[in-house]
């Protein structure tokens, strides 16, 4: 129980704990230094590539296919091939091309030639999540905050082709000049005459780790419920490493265009998406997890999420002797 319990708010909050201005942080750069001509000093912008894969699993890439390779070097290249499941899975999904863009606004992703709901990033939202890597000591903490400039000025777009079933058109690819980016104005309007789902939330997490609502704790409706809600207290093992962290609250938004998290305040990478990003998660998700029972659930519920309103914030001790931090204001739906 304690292991599930400590799994629980790990996962919750690893993601989305940010390190006070305290220590050693990285600061999002005033700007890049430049090179010849006033460009940046550094830049990296590739055409898309496109990895093909036939109905065996072999993948192949600019006419070129791992057997080739193999024939020529004699270097065993079994590992390249895609495992039969897997391509079964893609069939099975109607997947036939999946694309990841990685630019210095995000990471895009795309179905079919169709837009998924995908991750904007900003310098100073990757230093916020360097900052948050090196609190909690994870490998390699100090690459994302060392990357983190690079990431500005680079542009890469892998797509991957599947072999189409006989008898099935073809679905093309996106168009390379289009990332399909959500405008937020947009939608907002796409969901303006819809009734949203409204949670609004503050929760106080005590020195114990026992969160509490309006004044009444977890402990609290224990006792008066007989339910056993232990696993809502935030391990002791983590509130140590929240407090050695200088973490204060941690605040969760939703809006018509998007998923926005903030840590003491601070802006980390965030979900963009709108109704066509979330249709064409949709319609994926119930196919590709379609052995669990609750996937027709999650594909009907996938476009709710662009007319619900939640504003989260839960709020942690302040360390002794830390100066408190402000909460970010949540914009209106």
């Amino acid at each position: 129980m304690r292991r599930r319990q400590s799994v629980t708010w790990v996962l919750l909050l690893s993601i989305l704990i940010a390190l006070a201005p305290t220590g050693a942080v990285w600061a999002a750069p005033a700007a890049a230094p430049l090179g010849q001509g006033g460009e940046p000093a550094f830049k990296l912008d590739l055409p898309r590539i496109v990895v093909t894969v036939d109905k065996d699993g072999y993948p192949s890439i600019f006419g070129l296919s791992v057997q080739d390779i193999q024939k020529m070097t004699g270097m065993d290249m079994s590992m390249a091939r895609l495992p039969a499941d897997l391509l079964q899975m893609m069939t099975d999904a109607g997947v036939q091309n999946f694309e990841v863009t990685i630019n210095g606004q995000g990471v895009f992703l795309y179905a079919n030639g169709k837009p998924l709901p995908y991750l904007v990033w900003s310098q100073e939202s990757l230093a916020n999540l360097a900052n948050v890597l090196a609190a909690f000591q994870v490998p390699q903490a100090a690459l994302v905050g060392e990357a983190a400039p690079f990431l500005q000025y680079i542009s890469i777009s892998l797509a991957v082709q599947f072999a189409v079933p006989e008898g099935v058109t073809a679905a093309p690819l996106r168009d390379p000049k289009d990332l399909m980016l959500v405008d937020a104005a947009a939608a907002a309007s796409e969901v303006a005459e819809k009734q949203f789902i409204v949670l609004h939330a503050l929760v106080d997490v005590d020195a114990e780790g026992v969160p509490s609502i309006m004044g009444v704790s977890t402990r609290r409706l224990q006792e008066l419920t007989g339910m056993d809600m232990s696993t809502a207290v935030v391990p002791a093992n983590l509130m140590a490493q929240l407090s050695a962290g200088g973490v204060q609250h941690v605040q969760v938004q939703t809006l018509p265009s998007g998923l926005f998290l903030y840590l003491n305040g601070k802006p980390l990478p965030n979900l963009a998406w709108d109704a066509a990003h979330l249709a064409t998660l949709a319609e994926l998700l119930p196919k590709l997890m379609a052995a669990q029972p609750w996937a027709p659930l999650a594909g009907q519920a996938v476009p709710t999420l662009q007319a619900t309103d939640v504003q989260l914030t839960v709020r942690f001790p302040v360390p002794a002797g830390a100066q408190e931090q402000p909460l970010h204001e949540f914009a209106a739906p």
